[in-house]
């Protein structure tokens, strides 16, 4: 489903991913785990055509961009991974003139140029599935975070993605808030839907992923199943980052 080889982005000289080699096959659930500023956000926006590679190459589907390209071809495979997958952000980006079915058929309209009532048929589809059906016509300013991103997520689903890229869906949340994203992502796992998942929400990471891959300065530095890397990681890095975590956990347990 998707391949990256040797990729490298910089940001005006300084390199922030450093060679990442990463396979993703289809049905597999990816977390990637790591400090603040250790990449992984830069790679999905990579993946998605939203940042220009410095060197390397993606394939997705196969649909490959790399550095030699021309600009023509690029934009053309560009627009054709961004058919193939959906990204889901931090902040949810809907757009808050209109209603929660408007924002979901919005690129069904304008980008696959569907007629209207065909639109609006998948936009209710997709809201019910994410569990907002009685939501059709709020605005977002009369939603939660929570329901916000699940119209973003309702949104992605509209135009029927390989994949799904989701960038530290929940941290914009408040807490009571996180379980019900969460529940949406996990029966989506469970439908077998293609996921790359940033986050630092530690029990969906064990439970739901295939996969945890563990990033530091712009490089993957270690690959395992979740029972492995929690329970057994194999660099001190990753035993530095689980511990860390572990104790600011603690803290906030305490203080509640």
């Amino acid at each position: 489903m998707i391949k990256t080889e040797k990729l490298t982005k910089s940001f005006q000289g300084a390199e922030v991913l450093k060679g990442i080699n990463l396979q993703v096959d289809a049905g597999e659930i990816i977390v990637l785990l790591g400090p603040s500023g250790s990449g992984k956000s830069t790679l999905l926006r990579c993946l998605n055509g939203l940042e220009t590679l410095s060197g390397g190459s993606i394939e997705m589907n196969g649909v490959r961009l790399d550095t030699q390209m021309k600009p023509r071809e690029r934009n053309q495979n560009v627009r054709t991974i961004r058919r193939h997958s959906g990204m889901v952000f931090q902040q949810f980006n809907l757009y808050p003139h209109k209603t929660a079915l408007g924002n979901v058929i919005e690129s069904l309209l304008v980008v696959k140029k569907l007629p209207r009532s065909e639109a609006v048929a998948i936009g209710k589809k997709m809201l019910e599935r994410v569990g907002l059906e009685g939501k059709l016509d709020a605005y977002p300013s009369r939603l939660s975070g929570g329901q916000q991103q699940r119209v973003a997520i309702a949104r992605a689903l509209a135009m029927e993605p390989d994949v799904l890229l989701f960038d530290e869906p929940t941290s914009a949340l408040d807490p009571e808030l996180v379980g019900e994203v969460l529940d949406v992502m996990q029966q989506l796992a469970r439908e077998g839907m293609t996921m790359l998942v940033v986050t630092h929400e530690m029990a969906f990471a064990r439970h739901v992923a295939n996969r945890v891959v563990f990033m530091d300065d712009g490089q993957i530095v270690e690959e395992a199943a979740p029972e492995v890397f929690f329970d057994h990681p194999a660099t001190e890095r990753a035993r530095r980052f689980l511990n860390k975590l572990g104790q600011h956990r603690g803290l906030q347990q305490e203080q509640q």
